[in-house]
């Protein structure tokens, strides 16, 4: 029997594995969805749907549709070169206007070695994978709408049930590890989610208003580079400052600088992230950052939410073992229900 549920259990997760990124985003919105849902009371239901509206709807808009921008102009790059040779070339034109001719030439020079570089590259770019990677994960957004409901609705049940086979002396120990490593993942996501959703939904409406090519792609960036440390907004503020001081000039650069660090990255960073990160993490920075960073480079989407998860997890378990080494032993049989064996 023991072997039949294993095989049962690799054979499910052999035909769930195409929907593993969407089972990870659905949990992980679920738990960012949490207080949304908790400040409908009872009513588990209609705050279950409305943590849905409030956290699924609006990532799945900004990085749905700033993937699919993002995977028809490597399309349109990888068929048309020539197209992107002309780009330059203009975009040399109007930004050596007012330059020296020795500028002009290292200008042109540095534009002309990065274009033979791009065009073998993106010419060697399998467009039919794209199109597939690129609507599996539409798929896999999808897929997360009804699991993080279901999440909402059932999870904490679920995990009740778990816990209720386990024996009643270690019931109390186990809740104890499950709060701590609430408490972290709390630190991790819910106040680091909150604000990249805000920050990328005002970032769309800028680049729109400005009239920038590929608004939701660019506010897709912002979305993900909010969720790291030490990147945030300016790593899409300052290239496409840069790209419009080239193509209208200073004054519209500083305007639209202004612009964008007032309204997408003082409120996002300064105002609001200081107020939902309610817990700490008790993890530094630059763990985190590696841990999305490498999530993220092993395993897609679902690993750039699942490796801090994980992370979080495995801080948790340590800070609870080291609190609990650190008490008398009759205390910590006190506290968590377990006594020593006869």
């Amino acid at each position: 029997m023991l072997i039949l549920a294993l095989a049962s259990l690799l054979l499910i997760f052999y035909f769930f594995f195409p929907f593993l990124d969407g089972i990870i985003l659905g949990t992980v919105f679920a738990y960012v969805g949490k207080p949304i849902r908790d400040k409908f009371g009872l009513r588990k239901r209609l705050g279950s749907l409305a943590s849905v509206l409030c956290i699924v709807i609006p990532i799945f808009l900004v990085l749905g549709l700033g993937m699919i921008e993002i995977a028809n102009q490597i399309i349109i790059l990888a068929k048309n070169q020539e197209a992107l040779r002309t780009a330059l070339s203009m975009l040399t034109e109007q930004a050596s206007g007012d330059l020296t001719p020795w500028m002009k030439d290292l200008l042109n020079g540095g534009l002309e070695n990065a274009a033979s570089i791009i065009a073998p590259i993106v010419s060697s770019i399998p467009v039919f994978h794209i199109g597939r990677v690129a609507s599996l994960a539409i798929i896999n957004f999808i897929v997360s709408i009804p699991i993080c409901y279901f999440v909402l609705v059932d999870g904490e049940s679920f995990v009740e049930s778990i816990i209720s086979l386990l024996a009643e002396r270690e019931k109390k120990a186990y809740r104890k590890y499950m709060s701590r490593i609430d408490y972290i993942l709390s630190g991790i996501f819910i106040g680091t989610i909150y604000t990249s959703i805000l920050g990328s939904i005002i970032a769309a409406f800028i680049f729109y208003a400005f009239g920038l090519p590929r608004p939701f792609a660019l506010a897709s960036i912002v979305f993900v580079a909010g969720m790291v440390p030490f990147l945030t907004s300016w790593i899409v503020i300052i290239p496409v400052t840069v790209y419009r001081y080239f193509t209208v000039g200073m004054e519209g650069a500083a305007v639209f600088f202004l612009l964008a660090s007032v309204l997408i990255y003082l409120p996002s960073e300064l105002l609001i992230r200081p107020y939902l990160v309610a817990a700490k993490s008790s993890l530094h920075p630059l763990l985190v950052m590696l841990s999305f960073l490498g999530g993220a480079l092993v395993a897609g989407i679902g690993g750039f939410f699942l490796a801090p998860a994980i992370m979080g997890t495995i801080v948790g378990i340590y800070q609870v073992r080291k609190e609990e080494m650190a008490i008398p032993e009759g205390e910590t049989a006190h506290r968590t229900g377990v006594t020593k064996p006869g």
